[in-house]
């Protein structure tokens, strides 16, 4: 696996945002924090789009299936979404 570099948002600028979309029975994360990005490369797996800017990854995008309880709740108990 080749060591991914990302590019850190200014701190007014950074955003997560975590939507479930009820229709498509999925639940959307989208986050373009450096930290919560590595964290949840390991938690919950590779993500299903990444944005880049040249070669850095600026924002990544993770779409988890409703069904898939056991990466959800890995994600919300050991994931450090707000920072606390």
């Amino acid at each position: 696996m080749k060591d991914k570099i990302y590019k850190e948002p200014l701190k007014s600028e950074e955003e997560t945002t975590i939507n479930v979309l009820y229709s498509e029975n999925v639940l959307s994360i989208y986050t373009n924090k450096v930290g919560l990005q590595k964290q949840l490369n390991k938690l919950i797996g590779e993500p299903t789009k990444e944005d880049k800017i040249k070669r850095s990854i600026a924002g990544s995008r993770w779409e988890i299936p409703l069904s898939d309880k056991t990466r959800i709740s890995r994600m919300v108990l050991k994931a450090n979404l707000f920072e606390l």
